[in-house]
């Protein structure tokens, strides 16, 4: 399988709530879809679910009125699952996941954005990594509603890490134990990643998230 390219979706599995709840090693929040430009977020999921059940959810999708409240479950693979809510406000999703995770203690939740800071509350995560990708102050007028989300992701978050040195550096502030992966893309300039270099990030993720209570481990 070549990791550079988006994968293949398959149809939809579900569109109401008729398959069973599943037991998931990992949940992913993300605000890229699974199929949009195969980028971070698809780079170190895929590689980590190699050793786990993965759900990947998404932000909302559009919907026609008989279908509110309900979710499209796609299978990527035998281990990842993505998740497409069909609600108004994404803070509702935190009475709709429930339905299809059989497990309340999950080991690994990854946020991708601190939109999904809510959902913190929902299940019990072993270990909470939030992967900033993105600056959420650095617009003119940042969402006071957004920053209070991120303050609460980043004072529940075990782990931080940061694409970017100023995204480190303003993280630091609030959380000693950040590390910073650079963004891979930037240095290729848009070309396909070699597969090792993708290969060798994912697992300093996955030797930081097995150490991330260790504040002061060297890497």
């Amino acid at each position: 399988m070549d990791f550079n390219q988006p994968p293949i979706l398959s149809k939809p599995s579900s569109t109401r709530k008729t398959v069973k709840a599943a037991y998931y090693d990992m949940i992913v929040f993300s605000p890229v879809r699974w199929n949009f430009i195969y980028q971070r977020p698809q780079h170190m999921v895929s590689r980590m679910a190699k050793k786990r059940n993965v759900l990947f959810v998404e932000m909302p999708i559009d919907f026609i009125p008989e279908e509110k409240n309900t979710v499209d479950l796609i299978a990527v693979n035998q281990q990842i699952t993505v998740l497409r809510p069909k609600i108004e406000h994404l803070d509702d999703l935190a009475q709709l996941l429930p339905d299809y995770v059989s497990n309340e203690m999950v080991p690994i939740g990854l946020f991708y954005a601190p939109v999904f800071s809510p959902l913190l509350d929902v299940f019990t995560f072993d270990k909470v990594v939030y992967d900033c990708v993105s600056e959420s102050n650095r617009s003119i007028t940042p969402s006071f509603d957004l920053q209070e989300r991120e303050s609460h992701l980043i004072a529940e978050a075990d782990l931080i890490l940061a694409n970017e040195q100023l995204i480190y550096d303003s993280k630091y502030e609030s959380n000693p134990n950040v590390h910073c992966l650079p963004n891979l893309t930037n240095f290729y300039n848009g070309k396909t990643l070699p597969t090792a270099i993708i290969d060798r990030t994912a697992e300093r993720m996955e030797v930081l998230i097995r150490s991330c209570r260790n504040y002061g481990v060297l890497i």
